[in-house]
């Protein structure tokens, strides 16, 4: 089911042309959405774009993405349906995504394990900048986005995240992306808009896209590593502009014309 966890090794990502894009959505705030975001991401870009996707789970102390896809696999032996769409899925050329699971220093040795074919990968991080290899594997990423909402502790909070990184010299600063999350319009706009100009003398950037409070995005159905996300929801999800965005910052074309409408 594409589903390993690393071991120990001192293996390296070779550099070569066929280096994936990376990117990671990390920052030191829980609840702030970065592992819903990593798999909503990865399923639609993955089964509906035609883009081939990876996972890195090196949140070491909780793997929750890697987990979850053990969870669904055990699950598919007492759901027959499931079962049958997935091996439809798989005949028709569409295989699960990559999950790899390890820790943050593990990060290097886990890219080059990919397939050759795959075009971006997600990091999934811990949501502390002092574990161990925490350095090693931002240093890998192309982009790093920041989800905030706009209350004042989030926004400090995750000001704090980006000031460290850049303080140790981890990313330069065009690398560095925040996007809104948990985003309602009447509420948020205002604050939203005036933090991004600020932002901007920062030499900070936004993603365009501003993803609504929904608690459906937690659903199992929508949240899956397996299938994407149901087409009907999608429709009404608030998410596509966000899907269009990662595809027109990262440049990546599909490679495929397997995909599930």
């Amino acid at each position: 089911m594409n589903t390993t966890q690393a071991q120990p090794s001192s293996g390296a990502a070779d550099g070569s042309p066929n280096r994936p894009v990376i990117i990671a959505f990390a920052t030191q705030k829980g609840g702030m959405g970065k592992t819903t975001l990593s798999v909503l991401v990865a399923s639609t870009l993955h089964y509906r774009k035609g883009i081939n996707v990876a996972i890195l789970d090196v949140d070491g102390a909780q793997l929750s993405v890697y987990n979850q896809r053990l969870r669904e696999a055990k699950q598919l032996q007492n759901d027959e349906e499931a079962s049958v769409r997935l091996q439809a899925q798989i005949a028709s050329g569409i295989q699960p995504f990559v999950i790899k699971a390890g820790n943050p220093d593990q990060v290097p040795a886990l890219l080059a394990e990919l397939p050759g074919d795959v075009q971006l990968v997600l990091l999934d991080m811990p949501g502390n900048i002092d574990v161990e290899g925490y350095e090693t594997a931002i240093k890998t990423v192309d982009y790093l986005i920041v989800p905030m909402e706009t209350s004042e502790y989030s926004v400090t909070t995750g000001i704090g995240y980006i000031n460290a990184i850049r303080e140790i010299d981890l990313l330069p600063v065009h690398k560095l992306r925040v996007i809104w999350n948990k985003y309602k319009p009447s509420r948020d706009a205002e604050i939203a808009d005036m933090l991004e100009e600020r932002f901007k003398t920062m030499g900070l950037a936004c993603l365009q896209s501003r993803v609504p409070q929904r608690d459906s995005y937690q659903d199992s159905t929508n949240r899956s590593t397996l299938f994407p996300m149901p087409a009907n929801y999608l429709r009404n999800s608030g998410l596509k502009d966000l899907f269009t965005e990662i595809e027109v910052l990262t440049s990546l074309t599909p490679t495929t014309s397997d995909v599930i409408e």
